[in-house]
């Protein structure tokens, strides 16, 4: 019903069309406002992300649930990621990176914008940029993975240094430092407890793969006894249940790597952008990944998970430094040529 007030006392035949010119003129206004309503653009973010599209979709999801905002994603490597990023620096495309090695970051930091999330208070020392333009988010530890058919526990090396026995000749695996950076963060690894001699030794034991997925897939396929890997990525094959694989963390220290986020300079969704960094690096979102895809947050306060040792328990190499090893990373690379080449 249509209700007119103020109408003068007049015949019926001139307040009725007068009534229904109102009407009308009601509903079109409201018609009006109803679709400018639906017409404004939805919140939205756009993330560059080289993780798997399971832990993407988790992430998105999750953030799209409690906020509302649309994740865009753009799944590709991380140096691809960089070279784009800078690409766009005029007019940017992406909001966030997530996750990268720290030394990758760091080497592209100009084209990110300082950002000290509320999140990342308790983060350990060197895990937030100076200029806060990248947080870590997540930590790889470096480990031995074993297939136990062809190298039992007894005899499993237990440090790194075993690597460079005789022994097992041929039958270690690892990725190419030059075109993967958690296997640059082993040979880093690796110079910083053993020196050239022991990247050497190794080098000489060693096949070298093109790929990191190929070292764990291949170890859990019994193509090989032992690869040099990440421990989410042999951890995924445990806690599937498949009891051929071991995992080792040497004795003499494992590397812990850590990877990084930030927000891109310029990005055409700032607010949104350090609401989704925000999220990514809460305690509740990162102890859900480590339970679900058994990559270790950065925060300390992480909640442990089932057939993860906590990094309390597990021996550590303290020299171990991202910046360093972004620092010597062409050095330990031209090295590693000439051994190659000299094999």
């Amino acid at each position: 019903m249509c209700l007119v007030y103020g109408l003068p006392n007049t015949d019926k035949k001139e307040i009725y069309p007068m009534r229904n010119y109102v009407c009308k003129l009601t509903a079109v206004v409201t018609i009006c406002l109803f679709l400018l309503a639906g017409s404004a653009p939805a919140a939205e973010v756009v993330l560059y992300s080289s993780n798997p599209s399971e832990l993407l979709d988790l992430v998105t999801k999750g953030f799209g649930a409690k906020t509302g905002i649309k994740v865009s994603v753009v799944r590709l490597g991380t140096g691809e990621a960089m070279k784009r990023i800078a690409a766009e620096k005029d007019k940017p495309l992406c909001d966030v990176f997530w996750s990268g090695d720290i030394a990758v970051l760091e080497n592209a930091k100009a084209n990110f914008q300082p950002y000290r999330s509320p999140e990342a208070k308790g983060l350990p020392s060197g895990y937030v940029d100076k200029e806060a333009r990248w947080t870590a988010s997540n930590a790889h530890v470096m480990i031995i993975m074993t297939n136990k058919s062809q190298a039992k526990d007894q005899d499993a090396p237990k440090m790194w240094k075993d690597l460079f026995l005789p022994k097992w000749k041929g039958k270690i695996v690892m990725a190419n430092p030059e075109k993967s950076g958690s296997a640059y963060a082993q040979v880093y690894g690796i110079y910083k407890l053993y020196g050239w001699d022991g990247l050497k030794k190794l080098i000489e034991n060693a096949k070298i793969l093109d790929s990191s997925s190929l070292i764990y897939k291949g170890v859990a396929a019994g193509e090989y006894p032992l690869g040099v890997t990440m421990e989410y990525a042999a951890h995924r094959y445990v806690a599937g249940g498949d009891k051929n694989v071991g995992i080792v963390y040497p004795a003499d220290g494992a590397f812990m790597a850590p990877e990084a986020t930030g927000i891109v300079n310029n990005c055409p969704h700032p607010t949104e952008a350090k609401k989704l960094l925000d999220y990514l690096i809460s305690k509740p979102v990162e102890d859900e990944i480590f339970v679900k895809f058994s990559r270790r947050p950065a925060r300390p306060d992480a909640a442990d998970t089932e057939g993860l040792p906590s990094l309390k328990a597990i021996t550590l190499l303290k020299s171990f430094d991202p910046i360093e090893a972004n620092t010597l990373e062409k050095e330990l690379l031209r090295k590693w040529k000439e051994i190659i080449l000299s094999k």
